[in-house]
């Protein structure tokens, strides 16, 4: 009975694609994984057909932009700037964009070799499931999330110094109460944004505590509006916030007025990564700004070298942020 390459996917526990980039040699498939592949080889006798090989590994012009939470994620504007820099990143090249929302529309896309390389979006804890992808053996780029342990080169903000530099300019205008909101912490940026604003807050001698920061389930306010709108009523001491990304804080603003906040006046408020729509609401936003178009341009530059065969030696690509003061800032009142 004549041995397939599904057989040895199978044995393997891992894709065809894999089974195919180590017949081919290459890139994106982890050591491990190979060994893995070629001991199986071995053990089945598995002789590759030189001429299906080839077909087998054909490109596409495909790559999947993996997209986590479906169109939610579409209409967060860091999302969609950040997609537009991977766009103008492969205008000069053959390759198109092959959108992916849901997890067994991800699944389908990538184990049937449907794509040549994935940039994967910001995923959760949950949702970075390093064996999993490791073993469908695709070039893969990370945007936002970084893993000491991920094989995958990474392009990412750093959040945890924008929200440093955040809360410094609120207690440079003479704020001592400084609130936060944050997203979800099951999010690597909420983890490392929260760990900056502690970080700072206690450096500065000014106490931390939980009673200040207030978490969303997503990255926007709508389904927390009348929680949020409470905690600002019974949270009256604080009298500036950071937030960690701009489209909360556009919710927060919205809520303060709601409760007869006036910003800054009554309350400062401090956003993080500057899309386009923070400078142009009323009040203008403040907000902590990183090249998010460049974000998106570097990880498409990445993966296009990783299908090429070059090898990546930095694993993570850190884009820093700088303050931008605009309308929604003020010296505390006294």
């Amino acid at each position: 009975m004549t041995v397939s390459m599904k057989d040895v996917a199978l044995k393997a526990g891992v894709s065809i694609a894999s089974v195919s980039r180590v017949i081919s040699g290459k890139p994106g498939v982890g050591k491990e994984t190979e060994k893995k592949i070629r001991e199986v080889m071995d053990e089945l006798d598995y002789r590759p057909n030189m001429g299906a090989r080839g077909l087998v590994m054909k490109s596409t012009g495909n790559i999947a932009i993996v997209i986590p939470r479906g169109t939610f994620t579409l209409n967060n504007p860091f999302f969609s700037t950040v997609l537009e820099g991977i766009a103008k990143g492969l205008d000069k090249t053959d390759y198109n964009m092959v959108m992916s929302f849901t997890s067994l529309q991800q699944k389908r896309l990538l184990e049937t070799q449907s794509v040549d390389g994935v940039i994967l979006f910001a995923p959760r804890y949950k949702e970075l499931k390093l064996e999993w992808l490791e073993s469908i053996g695709l070039p893969i780029v990370v945007i936002g999330s970084y893993l000491e342990d991920s094989p995958f080169p990474c392009v990412r903000p750093n959040d945890e110094m924008g929200t440093k530099k955040a809360v410094e300019e609120l207690y440079k205008l003479g704020h001592r109460n400084i609130g936060f909101i944050n997203g979800p912490m099951d999010s690597m940026h909420s983890v490392k944004c929260l760990r900056g604003y502690k970080n700072t807050i206690e450096s500065l001698n000014m106490e931390y505590t939980k009673n200040n920061v207030f978490e969303v389930g997503e990255f926007e306010i709508q389904a927390r509006n009348q929680d949020l709108e409470k905690f600002l009523i019974e949270n009256s001491r604080i009298t500036g916030f950071v937030c960690s990304s701009d489209y909360l804080a556009i919710g927060l603003i919205k809520a303060a007025g709601k409760v007869g906040l006036k910003i800054p006046e009554d309350l400062s408020v401090v956003g993080l990564d500057d899309v386009p729509l923070s400078s142009h609401i009323t009040p203008a936003l403040s907000t902590v700004h990183v090249d998010l178009i460049g974000i998106g341009k570097r990880a498409s530059a990445i993966l296009i070298n990783l299908l090429k065969g070059k090898q990546i030696r930095k694993k993570e690509i850190v884009f820093e942020m700088d303050f931008i003061s605009r309308d929604t800032t003020g010296i505390v009142k006294d």
